[in-house]
């Protein structure tokens, strides 16, 4: 079994450890969490507990561990990968794939991406490096998800939708087919997507309109 380490210790974390204790092919070694004290408890598992194992700068400690950012953010796993990438610039990533998501042969799944349950990715859909793929998400065929963009539980797009690097399409979303949404942007929870969204832009409505620019 490989052994991994998880990077977070919040909520989401947690739910990135069970969808790994599911597939039952890894052994979970803890998590990394800047910002919690060392050897703190985050979870009991079966009579196990789990720790903070410490921040990122104490990862060369670590051999032979793979790991996975479990940080619902975009933006937030991004800065978390170019911190370890700093440290240590060949550590590896794993993809999570829930059991109970329904994945296509033909998708291509990219490093250090998570795919939450009841999902559904249809043919020929490319999910980038770092991406989140949010409980019960449907995704049809031939969409593309830039690295670290992601989805919050429920969104729906159509076919050949493309999503740019660090966007995030929050909660309960649909977006049309055909459509573009740029990078560094936001969709508001339950917005319906019918046109092409700018970089760096929060959209929220139905239909979705622009509200603001978002910093980079």
């Amino acid at each position: 079994m490989k052994k991994i380490v998880i990077f977070g210790s919040g909520c989401h974390a947690k739910v990135v450890f069970s969808e790994i204790i599911k597939l039952k092919k890894y052994k979970i070694i803890g998590f990394v969490d800047n910002f919690a004290p060392k050897k703190k408890i985050i979870l009991k598992y079966k009579n196990k507990n789990y720790l903070n194992l410490g921040n990122i700068k104490q990862l060369k400690n670590l051999k032979k561990v793979y790991g996975i950012i479990g940080v619902g953010s975009s933006t937030l796993r991004n800065k978390i990968y170019e911190e370890i990438n700093v440290v240590y610039k060949d550590f590896k990533f794993e993809s999570i794939i829930s059991k109970d998501s329904i994945i296509d042969p033909s998708v291509k799944i990219g490093n250090g991406s998570i795919i939450i349950s009841n999902s559904v990715i249809n043919r020929d859909s490319i999910i980038g490096n770092h991406c989140l793929i949010n409980t019960s998400t449907s995704i049809d065929h031939d969409n593309y998800f830039d690295d670290f963009s992601g989805t919050g539980p429920g969104v729906v797009t159509g076919g050949k939708v493309s999503v740019g690097k660090l966007s995030y399409i929050g909660i309960g979303s649909t977006i049309k087919n055909m459509v573009k949404i740029g990078k560094n942007t936001f969709i508001g929870g339950s917005s319906f997507v019918n046109k092409n969204c700018k970089n760096d832009s929060l959209y929220f409505g139905i239909p979705a309109k622009k509200i603001r620019n978002i910093k980079k």
